[in-house]
């Protein structure tokens, strides 16, 4: 398929959202009209199939608003103050919430810990 013929994602995603579109996916549907979607979910931590279902407003099955945050993190530069590594990407605070505890990794160890009570936390499945 070539790139003149594949759809246009800042169309489709202006035709599902309407006059309502978030600035968060009128970022996400330029980042993939530059690049590709696929480039863009692996850059987010998504599937591209995940990607497509929020562009085309049907991402019924997971948490929009996280996927948002990891948006405004990774394309958009949001940061937040993380009480161990400083000033980080919220796409990355995302992450690092998400990580398991690692005894074998000090830095991992404390995140591990200060994740748990940091006023940041989206991570509700997090121990």
């Amino acid at each position: 398929m070539t790139r003149a013929s594949r759809i246009d994602q800042v169309e489709r995603a202006r035709l599902a959202w309407g006059e309502a579109m978030p600035a968060e996916i009128a970022v996400l549907a330029e980042a993939c009209r530059a690049r590709t979607s696929r480039a863009v979910a692996r850059q987010l931590g998504y599937s591209d199939a995940t990607i497509s279902y929020v562009l085309a407003n049907k991402y019924q099955a997971g948490d929009q608003d996280k996927v948002f945050a990891k948006i405004r993190g990774a394309l958009m530069g949001e940061t937040v103050m993380c009480p161990i590594l400083d000033e980080i990407g919220r796409d990355r605070c995302l992450s690092e919430q998400a990580k398991p505890f690692a005894a074998t990794n000090s830095t991992r160890a404390r995140l591990f810990h200060a994740c748990k009570s940091c006023p940041n936390r989206q991570q509700k499945d997090v121990a």
